[in-house]
């Protein structure tokens, strides 16, 4: 146990330190660039690709912790095909599936924002989403190995799925917390907009990040493989702007309230997927 806490106090010392020096460093200057100069795309595409970078650093954390307490057990990185279809395709497809629902919960309560104009005139953005795990899965993988693939279990170690996941998705929160300061998400800017807004987007993305790690944990103890949530991870990323293509104006909808998964009505069936998961653990039926 005192190995472990020494492993998780590493990690996380390297992985903040590292990840928020790059994003106050340099994500945050290109982001203020970007905002000063709206028509240059060519800063709009470096800023996103500057946000793809540092998710790779969870997993810098992970490579730096193990060689510095030479320990390379228990990595999660096995497929673990066999007997795991199930963590698999919950991975795969569960949060498509949750976005729609949520998408179109939103729309019937706000159906005056809806409009299938910009959908028809991109539909092949849909098709997209079905092989968004595959296409995130690198970067992804930056993040998953570090959150589920590392932090989890040991974190997981003397406590419950419950408790082990809602602080794993707390500090996966937290960590987000200086890209959601410049608009990431929720579009709310430090220095533009007022300082409450921007921490309740810090707030909000926390309790997002604490939803999914609630599902991503289960399917990455089920599959005993960080790979089911690196699938996961990359079907939000990919996923979560569909409800977008249908709004009648990009900045027609409230960020807080949806329709993306991030807005708490765009968030509801995760959240009910996350409290029945944790449910079921409690009373080990899954």
């Amino acid at each position: 146990m005192k190995k472990t806490k020494k492993q998780i106090t590493l990690f996380l010392v390297l992985t903040f330190v590292l990840s928020w020096a790059f994003m106050l460093g340099v994500i945050i200057p290109a982001v203020f660039k970007s905002v000063a100069n709206p028509d240059d795309t060519a800063l709009k595409v470096a800023s996103m690709a500057l946000m793809a970078v540092v998710m790779s650093f969870p997993t810098i954390g992970v490579v730096l912790t193990r060689l510095i307490t030479r320990d390379w057990t228990d990595l999660k990185l096995h497929l673990h095909l066999k007997g795991n279809a199930t963590p698999y395709l919950l991975g795969w497809f569960g949060p498509l599936v949750l976005t729609i629902v949520g998408t179109a919960l939103y729309f019937a309560l706000f159906p005056g924002q809806f409009t299938t104009a910009t959908f028809l005139q991109q539909p092949w953005g849909v098709l997209l989403v079905l092989v968004a795990p595959l296409l995130n899965a690198v970067n992804c993988f930056g993040e998953e190995w570090g959150w589920r693939g590392f932090l989890y279990p040991k974190i997981r170690e003397g406590r419950s799925f419950t408790r082990a996941a809602i602080l794993v998705g707390l500090i996966w929160g937290i960590w987000h917390a200086p890209i959601i300061a410049v608009g990431h998400n929720y579009g709310k800017i430090v220095g533009t907009d007022p300082w409450w807004m921007v921490a309740l987007a810090i707030a909000a993305m926390c309790l997002f990040c604490v939803v999914l790690s609630l599902l991503f944990s289960y399917i990455t103890e089920k599959a005993d493989s960080v790979w089911p949530a690196v699938l996961a991870h990359g079907c939000v990323n990919g996923c979560a702007g569909l409800g977008i293509l249908f709004l009648t104006a990009p900045d027609v909808a409230n960020t807080f309230v949806g329709p993306t998964p991030v807005g708490i009505v765009g968030a509801i069936p995760f959240i009910i997927a996350a409290i029945w998961i944790t449910l079921r653990k409690k009373n080990s039926v899954l």
